[in-house]
């Protein structure tokens, strides 16, 4: 396939392997703009913990590694520009680095690309000022997810995520006292806000994953500015099978560094867990997934395990009786669901988790926000195999029907055009 056009595609992370949530969706939008459609993919990219970028996938055309602000200057900058002056949300700040502002300046001049696209707020600060198509691909408003976060006891939560432990304790400590967590928390989602909605303004276009997102952002707007991209499921991948082990192991998914992943594993530990453990006392509760703080590893017992960062969470996937999302706080579509369901895993999640998506309620999967209900339905489905059967058969078809990465495709077309 000749490639006339080129699209520059900033992002955070690496956008391979597919490991995680947003990892699995930068992934195969990189896949089906350069497979599918047919267009020269550069990707700039910062790198994150355990990223390697030797194993680059072949339909991007060229990677260029970014230079990330030291942790020193990443401090200095959020106090200033973010507590201080206001300006700019700390999601922003913590990844600007004047270096690598200069690569993408020369980068665009070299590759003269159509599209320019940020991933995420962290990302669109680069393209704010570029001379191409600008696409802001914020995948959900981040400013509600730490409105809701606002909306629970905070005690236990980490809104800085993996940034907080490049830090030194001292000032860990501080970050993490209850009334500077407060203040930092709702001036972040004032920031947030009033980013994305300049950031929307600028580009000529914005992306969200849910078509709610993007309708209510449009209402906030008063611009038909932004479309939904939805995120896919390789169903190939993620195919139907029914678990071959007996034991009866609960399985979560998710970066346990993610502050909304924290949460919902700490939840389902303190609310939900002991009562299944009453009825069904071998029960496992399996977290999957790597960046666990040390306090979270201390709540492991012979009934709670961490299985850190695996290569393949089909593995993993495949040994639970029932996966649970018991998130209290989020946005957008929650990727870990939907490969879960095409599994044929049966899920208990709560409305947070299940937003977006669209399944139906006792028939593909269970939604609960009662943590005694939540349980009970827990229960029910490690008990009853015909039941747990119905139900996974059921997710997994809702899955083939509704969610691949065809859908993806056919709106990055009309993106496009």
């Amino acid at each position: 396939m000749t490639k006339k056009k080129t699209i520059l595609f900033i992002m955070s992370r690496l956008p391979f392997p597919a490991s995680s949530g947003r990892k699995t969706s930068l992934y195969h939008y990189c896949r089906i703009l350069s497979e599918q459609l047919g267009y020269r993919l550069v990707v700039a990219a910062f790198l994150e913990d355990g990223d390697d970028p030797r194993k680059k996938t072949d339909f991007i055309d060229e990677l260029i590694i970014l230079p990330k602000a030291s942790v020193k200057k990443s401090i200095f900058d959020i106090v200033i520009n973010s507590v201080i002056l206001r300006k700019k949300p700390m999601q922003v700040v913590l990844y600007w680095s004047p270096e690598a502002k200069k690569i993408i300046n020369h980068t665009i001049k070299k590759e003269k690309p159509q599209y320019v696209i940020g991933d995420m707020v962290r990302s669109t600060e680069y393209i704010r000022d570029v001379n191409s198509f600008r696409i802001a691909d914020l995948d959900d408003r981040i400013s509600l997810r730490y409105k809701r976060q606002l909306e629970n006891d905070i005690d236990e939560i980490n809104p800085y995520g993996n940034f907080l432990y490049s830090i030194p304790k001292w000032f860990r400590v501080l970050m993490l006292a209850k009334p500077l967590k407060l203040m930092v928390m709702k001036n972040e989602v004032a920031l947030l806000e009033k980013y994305e909605r300049e950031i929307g303004s600028i580009c000529e276009k914005t992306v969200f994953v849910a078509e709610k997102e993007a309708y209510d952002f449009n209402r906030e707007l008063n611009q038909e500015k932004a479309i939904a991209i939805p995120i896919g499921v390789d169903i190939d991948y993620f195919y139907y099978r029914e678990t071959k082990k007996k034991g009866n192991i609960i399985g979560f998914l998710g970066a346990m560094g993610v502050a909304h992943n924290e949460n919902a594993v700490r939840h389902f530990i303190d609310n939900m867990l002991s009562l299944i453990l009453k009825e069904v006392p071998d029960a496992l509760f399996m977290i999957i997934g790597g960046g666990a703080s040390n306090d979270l590893l201390k709540m492991e017992s012979k009934h709670i395990h961490f299985t850190g960062k695996v290569d393949d969470v089909r593995e993993y996937l495949e040994q639970c009786k029932v996966f649970v999302c018991p998130m209290t706080f989020g946005s957008g579509i929650k990727t870990k669901n939907l490969e879960a369901m095409a599994m044929g895993l049966p899920i208990v999640t709560t409305s947070i988790g299940a937003e977006n998506i669209g399944a139906t309620n006792k028939v593909d999967w269970f939604i609960d926000d009662d943590s005694r209900v939540f349980a009970k339905d827990v229960i029910l489905l490690l008990e009853d195999d015909n039941r747990r059967k119905e139900i996974g058969r059921n997710a997994s078809e809702y899955i083939r029907e509704k969610w691949t990465w065809n859908a993806a495709k056919n709106a990055f077309q009309l993106l496009l055009g």
